[in-house]
This record gives C-alpha cells, structure tokens and sequence, in this order.
C-alpha cells in the first residue's frame, strides 16, 4: 500500500449475515411468498421485523390506506407490541396488537358464530345453564373470564384464540381476514397458541390461499408451550446467523450447541467468557427424589452459589451488573421475601410472576405506583394512577385524603394483603376492581363456613390475605427485574452483561444430567425425547442472556458421558470441579 493510502473498510460479519437475512425476507415480500425468519438469540429478529415493516409502509403503505387495508402484526406481549408500534411510529397502514386483541376485533363481528362455538361447550354446559342458556344473547370479551347472565356472555382469556381457530375454518372469515390483512406478520410463532397456528398453518400456509404470513421467531426459544420442538410450517426457512449481543467466547458455546444455526459476532477480539462449574467433587449427602437426583441440600447450593459469586467478582464480575438465574421460583422466593405467595401459587407461577392474578395485578401495576407518587410528591401522577381528579374542592378534602394515604402506607408496612384491601374498600383510594371485589364478596357470605375445598381460586384469595404486606412489595421488585436473582423462564428476550446460570433440581420437568447425556449420545426415544427438547430449550435461552461474561454452575452429580458434552460446548479449559476446600462449608 503506498503512503497515504485509506484503510480498507472491513466489513462487519454479523451485519452482512443480517443483511444476506433480510434480502431473502424482501424477496418473499416481493413474490408474495409467505416464510418463517429463524432468528436465533441476540441476532435482532425484532429489527428485522420492523425493516420488513418499513419496507412495506415505504413501497404500499398509501395504497393499503387508500384501499382501507392493513398489514396485521401480531405479538405475543403487550411490551412487544408497544416496542413494535414505537418503532414503526404507529403508521396507520400497519395494526400492531397481542393476539387476544387482533382476534377478538375479528370475532365481535360474527356473533352469531360465537353463540354457536359456546353452545357446543360441553365443559361449560353448567354455567352456561345457570345463566339462562346461550339464546341470541350478546358474546362479549372484556373481563378476562367466562360467564352468563341475562343480557350477555363473556369468553375467558384462553377462549379467544381457540374461537379464532375454529372460525378460520368458516371461509367467509378467511375471505374477510384475507380482504383486511393482505399481509400478517407473527412475532414469536414459537410461542404463539398452538390452536391458532395449527388453524393458520391448514387454511393459509398449506393451502396457499390468503394473506402472505411472515413467521418471526425461534423455535429453539420455546419454553411456555408444551410442545418444544419445531411444527411442520409449509414455507421457506430464512436463517439469521448473526448476533450483536454476545462475545464471541459465548457464541462459540452457543454454535457448538447448535452448530445447524451458526452465527457470527460484529467483533471477534471483544473479550468475554463462558465457564462451566460442577461440584462432582463434593462428597455429601445427595437428594434422591423425582424432581431432584444427585443435588447437594438447598443450603449448601446456596452457600456454593454466594461463594463463587463473592469468587468471580474477584476475578472482575462487577456484580450489580450480572443476573443469577435459577430454575423455580421455589429456589429463590424465600431469597427475595416472597415464600408465602410463591406457596399459594405452587404450580401457578404466572400467577405471580406475570401478574394474571387480578389481585397481584391491582396491587403491583396501580396501588404500589400510586404510593410511590405520594411518597414522592408526584401528585399529578398519583391521580393519574386514581383514574382522575379526586374532587378535591377545600382544605378537608385534602387532609382527608392524606390520612387515607398516611393509613395505607401504615398498613403496607405493618400488616396484611387482607388488611391493605378493607382499607381500599372504604376509602376507594383507589377503587378497589371488581374482580377482586366479587371475590371479597363470596367470602363474606360464606360467613363462618369453610370455604369448598373444589373452590380453589377463592381458597387462594383467602391464603393471600393473611400475607404480610412486604412480601408483595418484594414480589414487585422482582417482577419489575429489579432483583439479582431470576427465575430462567422470565428473563426471555432480556439480556444482561453477566449472567450466573444454576442447574440444578428442583422441578422433575427438568433433568439437567440427562440433558447433557443426551447432547453427547443424541439417544432420543419416546420416553425422553419431549424432557429433552423442553430442558435444551431452556438451557439454550439461560446461557444466551449475557452480553460479556457466563457462568454456569451444575449442582448435580454429572456422569462421564455428561462432562464429555460439556466440555465439547464450553472447551477443556473452561471446565472446573470446585474444590470443597475452596469453598469451605460446614456441610462438605
């Protein structure tokens, strides 16, 4: 190169392979061939999906308005949705909703439909009865639960996509889908209701007919349904084999686990790491139940956990910036100052954790903000939470009303769920919904009289209101992500700078020792083949969190055969036994 000459540009790996991505899901745009974008963790399938958004609103977004269309998008979350929406600046050629939203938009306008699917319900045949039969009454979605009255009939949560299924078989809907959304995009398919993709997979992608159907997402990340592996979608495959969130020291972990998606990183010199711990060498007494074979005691996986922690920030982990992901929520609720609600809800988690309890979603989306504004003085955001201007007109609606406050915030500290509620029903600061109101009301008629053991949505409500109130308040750092500590199957889509992945029992659902096995000797049967894709699922959606620095520490006995696999995934040297003497505890 002679003097003065300019450095060649060299070019970024993952973004060319994000490009080379992106130019096959515009040819299928183009041809008006629908296609399923495999997106792998940290490859930017959300930025992919807003390019292809844009591409449409910039080439068809005036002749979709012009004609009264629109390109249907379809999240699975309401946070997706607005991200999406945002992105795309609500352009009204493009409907950005959750599925229950999009759906139920469609369904109002076949009533008489409706009234037909609830008919043949046989499971619901006693309400139904109850409440005066089907007759021409009014189908409605609103409150989230199945109900009937004189004047109309309300669909639970779950119903929706399943109607939405079944009317997809009505060819007069699918030419009115068809005419309104020429094309429909599926954020996260993988996790999208298996009946509503099985019903768009047999009436649009096998068939050929109707709207181009663009699939986002990634198979390997399904961990909410109970089928893990990838469904037989009829359409061209497009792999994404970028990542712009980790180091290459993780990625190369990552493709050694899925070589059939391998990806590229923007910058191959960025320093990282990816370790592997075991405690093999621990001689204690092992856990020998369903859920849990060849663990250590909780205690001493606990002492493990925080003394490696206390290792690896010596070692340059800046801890406030790394997440501990755990298995259940058992694991860690007693941790965080929330076992009794983690109890309640046993088997339930997203209850809790998701906020599907009306009451857990009441006290953590409206009541804690409000006392928060208070707290700080943000009035104006305090009445915003209230729903509006309280009315105030003189000087004793304001003490009132600061004593009603002062009370509550007594309360939460110092007494019960149950408590922080009866103050709220004689104040109305804030109302108090009805969902939760109906329940209070079915517990004060049962009077003295145990609740029915079959009852359990009330025995639940009735266990929640003798919780101290701290304990939601705990809950409510975690649900915000405010916590260190995390459950693995709630941080999807997030990533972090460190991450500290636990393996081990606690959940029969998941045999981490097996997994590993399996990875090795690939020998799936019918016995284990669902356990393995389910716990792999998880495992591969855990280690791709961190943007810099993994650990994962087992505290399982791991066989030869599983220690092969993993140190073909993490390389020899990055594979260490601790040493009980290292980490000296009481138990060992």
């Amino acid at each position: 190169m002679t003097s003065g000459a300019l450095n060649p540009i060299v070019a970024n790996p993952a973004i060319t392979a994000a490009e080379a991505a992106q130019t096959k899901v515009n040819s299928c745009l183009e041809a008006g061939r629908s296609f399923r974008l495999e997106a792998g963790a940290g490859a930017g399938k959300t930025y992919s999906l807003v390019a292809a958004l844009k591409r449409l609103i910039a080439e068809k977004g005036e002749a979709l308005i012009r004609t009264g269309q629109k390109v249907a998008c379809i999240t699975y979350t309401e946070a997706g949705r607005d991200e999406i929406a945002q992105e795309i600046e609500d352009h009204p050629a493009i409907l950005v909703e959750t599925i229950h939203a999009f759906s139920w938009g469609l369904l109002r306008q076949f009533q008489k439909s409706l009234r037909d699917i609830v008919n043949m319900m046989e499971d619901r045949r006693q309400k139904i009865e109850a409440g005066g039969g089907v007759e021409s009454k009014l189908v409605d979605y609103d409150l989230g639960f199945f109900g009937v009255d004189d004047k109309r009939i309300t669909l639970d949560h779950d119903d929706i996509p399943l109607f939405m299924a079944k009317l997809l078989k009505n060819t007069k809907f699918q030419r009115l889908l068809t005419q309104q959304f020429p094309v429909i995009f599926i954020d996260e398919y993988q996790d999208t209701d298996r009946d509503f993709m099985q019903a768009i997979t047999d009436n649009f992608l096998s068939t050929g007919d109707g709207p181009l159907i663009g699939l986002f997402g990634d198979h390997w990340q399904t961990i909410y349904r109970s089928e893990y592996e990838l469904a037989d979608y009829p359409v061209e495959e497009i792999a994404k084999g970028s990542n712009f969130r980790s180091v290459a020291a993780i990625v190369n972990m990552l493709n050694n686990l899925r070589p059939e998606l391998s990806q590229v990183v923007s910058d191959s010199k960025a320093k990282g790491e990816a370790r592997f711990f075991h405690v093999n060498g621990y001689e204690c007494e092992r856990t020998d139940e369903a859920q849990s074979k060849g663990d250590v005691s909780a205690d001493l996986a606990r002492t493990i956990r925080e003394n490696l922690m206390v290792r690896l920030e010596s070692e340059g982990w800046n801890l406030a910036k790394t997440k501990v992901l755990m298995l259940t929520h058992n694991s860690l609720a007693k941790d965080l100052g929330y076992p009794s609600i983690a109890e309640i809800f046993k088997g339930r988690t997203a209850w809790f954790a998701k906020k599907e309890d009306p009451t857990i979603e009441f006290l953590i989306e409206t009541l804690e903000p409000m006392c928060d504004a208070y707290l700080h003085s943000r009035y104006g955001e305090m009445f915003r939470l209230f729903g509006g201007q309280p009315g105030i007109v003189c000087h004793n609606d304001k003490i009132s009303w600061r004593e009603d406050m002062d009370e509550l915030l007594r309360l939460r500290n110092e007494s019960t769920i149950g408590s922080v509620i009866d103050h709220l029903r004689k104040t109305h600061r804030p109302q108090v919904p009805s969902r939760i109101v109906r329940k209070e009301e079915e517990l004060a008629a049962l009077g003295d009289n145990p609740i029915p053991e079959e009852n359990k949505s009330l025995n639940r409500h009735s266990a929640l209101r003798a919780v101290d109130y701290l304990e939601l308040i705990e809950l409510r750092k975690f649900v915000e992500g405010e916590t260190m500590l995390a459950t693995q199957h709630s941080v999807k889509g997030a990533e972090f700078e460190n991450v500290l992945v636990v393996l081990g029992g606690g959940w029969n659902h998941y045999n981490w020792p097996l997994l590993f096995e399996l990875l090795e000797t690939k020998k799936l049967n019918n016995k284990n083949t669902k356990g393995y894709y389910r716990a792999r699922n998880l495992f591969y959606v855990s280690v791709s969190r961190p943007m810099v620095r993994l650990a994962v520490l087992a505290t399982q006995l791991l066989s030869d055969t599983a220690l092969a696999a993993v140190t073909r995934l993490f390389g020899p040297d990055h594979v260490e036994m601790l040493d009980p003497a290292s980490f000296p505890t009481s138990q060992s």
